[in-house]
């Protein structure tokens, strides 16, 4: 029964798993219901437009990335540390610079937009006019996206996934309805396409309006301190692999296309096609996977729970695993089904999709266990190892084994991103051991675990009264097996009894919970840490008036045996600290 489970934070990953998957259906559906709609309405040449805009879109979309994954997972440390003023300090900051850039880029896109659609369209007059009809008003969405998007992702952190959820959804949601609208009712051509982006941006602030006037809301604008340098240092480093990766899966796309079309031609391009959209759908539950994991590690990384990490990111290859698995199998049994679904239906097209398909469903796998390590490395102070990673299967080494085929056989050229998974994962890996034995560190995470003061009892116990007294008896024998004399022994195992039980009985009462419980006995005290899911409550806050809400005295005994209690709210945890000392209360 006293051991550490995974329970707890299972359960959190599951809730956090299934918005962040919506989230991203949403994107993509927009994307390509948004093209559907431009080629049906308006033809191939806007269409085209919109393709040639690529560049431009995924400049914006990196420079959104870079700060607001960064800010949020550098928040989510402080957080962890229990350090709630400087996680206030990125959340603010990370809005202050990531407005700017984003404002610096939308005034430079804006100046250079005619040289840029006239180099995007490469001469074509008709082709430059649409580029550039369609991309001015493009622009105003990084701003929005920084401030809307870059909102919904603390929210997320903030233990509001669904909430977080509803913004993007309704963002989406309307760009969608109001492209059609747009375009078909009012005429706009494919300037309503853009048009309809910045309108779902902007009614999405709606739904975003009651968190940020909610007074249970933990992420708040402060006034920045000194160490801004040091802070900006720390989000674009970790920000830089997620902005690093759409710019490779741009480049990456666009090196392929021209040596795909020159070595296989029109049925290889057919095949790139379906593949490149297979990804996109492959990405949403892959993606959404390795998103969710972000705001938890990182919550968890600055708390120093390192076993609760390992649990996460089990968690996090199962699914990906499972996800791959599927993905793969659906390929490699039914790819000219798939290659249907796309429009290739011709007898060449589908002799070409066919093979393509099963040998790029090879990656599926390796491609989920290296994206989980590349969240994993950019989340724990490895972000070097995260852009390598991104860098080597991004683009490196699926351009190079690429070019290897086109030059013995092209027909093999699809199985260049399976090796290049395979190599990737290995060339981490070899590194990986290296660091291992050069920092003395063990285990294929490299946690710089480091050492931590005094033992600790690690345990996982079911939100009950009964379990509460049990509790009790074995945090008292642990401390008196670890040198801590009787009163202190006792003090503690009270506090413990009676936090559990409330927490229990006022906490869990529509549904059973677990409770993890840490216990640390160093030289000086001894220290109880107290993490579940239920009832948000700060004893720390507790007033004589609430005795009728919880345990009668309870609290307030706790309270006269503590030297400290503190209490924070993350990820939609309750966690209470009580730092019992080990001298003789006075």
């Amino acid at each position: 029964m006293y051991e550490r489970s995974a329970t707890l934070l299972n359960r959190k990953f599951r809730e956090y798993l299934i918005p962040t998957i919506l989230v991203n259906v949403a994107f993509s559906m927009e994307m390509i219901i948004n093209a559907i709609i431009v080629g049906n309405l308006l033809g191939e040449m806007s269409l085209s437009a919109i393709g040639l805009s690529t560049p431009v879109v995924h400049s914006l979309n990196a420079l959104f990335l870079l700060f607001a994954v960064g800010g949020v997972v550098s928040a989510a440390n402080a957080k962890g540390r229990r350090d709630d003023e400087e996680a206030n300090r990125f959340f603010t900051f990370t809005f202050v610079i990531g407005m700017a850039a984003n404002l610096a880029l939308f005034i430079a896109l804006l100046v250079f937009m005619e040289p840029i659609t006239q180099a995007l369209a490469q001469g074509d007059v008709e082709l430059a006019r649409l580029t550039k009809e369609y991309l001015t008003p493009l622009i105003f969405v990084g701003p929005l996206m920084m401030l809307i998007m870059g909102m919904a992702q603390f929210i997320r952190t903030d233990g509001r996934p669904r909430f977080s959820a509803c913004i993007a959804l309704t963002a989406n949601t309307v760009s969608m309805a109001a492209c059609y609208i747009l375009i078909h009712f009012f005429g706009m051509g494919i300037a309503g396409a853009s048009v309809s982006t910045l309108i779902g941006y902007s009614l999405s602030i709606f739904v975003m309006l009651p968190y940020l006037f909610s007074k249970k809301r933990s992420f708040k604008f402060v006034k920045l301190a000194k160490g801004n340098a040091a802070r900006f240092k720390k989000i674009t480093g970790i920000g830089l692999s997620e902005a690093l990766g759409e710019w490779l899966s741009f480049l990456r796309v666009l090196v392929l296309n021209v040596l795909i079309v020159k070595v296989l031609g029109a049925n290889g391009m057919a095949a790139m096609a379906v593949c490149i959209n297979t990804f996109y759908l492959t990405y949403i539950f892959i993606g959404g996977t390795n998103d969710t994991l972000l705001p938890i590690v990182g919550t968890l990384y600055g708390e120093k729970d390192y076993e609760g990490i390992r649990f996460t990111v089990r968690a996090a290859l199962k699914y990906t695993i499972l996800a791959g698995t599927v993905i793969m199998a659906v390929l490699l049994i039914f790819p000219a089904a798939v290659g249907r679904l796309f429009g290739v239906s011709s007898v060449q097209g589908t002799a070409a999709v066919v093979p393509a398909l099963r040998m790029y469903a090879l990656c599926m796998i390796l491609y989920g266990i290296n994206m989980v390590r590349q969240s994993f490395f950019q989340t724990t102070e490895r972000e070097k190892l995260s852009v390598l990673s991104v860098s080597l299967n991004g683009f490196v080494f699926v351009v190079l084994f690429a070019l290897l085929f086109a030059n013995v056989n092209a027909n093999l050229i699809w199985l260049s991103f399976a090796l290049s998974e395979v190599m990737t994962l290995l060339v981490t890996l070899t590194i990986g051991s290296r660091i291992q034995k050069k920092e003395g560190i063990k285990g294929a995470l490299l946690l710089r675990q480091g050492e931590q003061e005094g033992v600790s009892l690690d345990i996982s116990i079911p939100a009950t009264v009964e379990a509460a007294t049990g509790l009790s008896e074995k945090v008292i024998d642990f401390c008196n097996k670890n040198g801590t004399d009787k009163p202190a022994a006792l003090r503690l195992g009270i506090a413990v009894e009676e936090m559990v039980a409330n927490t229990a009985q006022y906490g869990h009462k529509k549904r059973k919970g677990v409770i993890d419980v840490l216990v640390r006995v160093t030289e000086q005290e001894l220290i109880l840490r107290l993490r579940d899911n239920g009832t948000p409550f700060d004893p720390s806050e507790y007033h004589e008036a609430e005795k009728e809400q919880f345990a009668v005295g309870g609290i307030e005994v706790v309270r006269r045996l503590a030297k400290d209690i503190s209490y924070s709210r993350q990820l939609g945890f309750n966690f209470t600290i009580i730092t019992v000392s080990r001298k003789a209360l006075c």
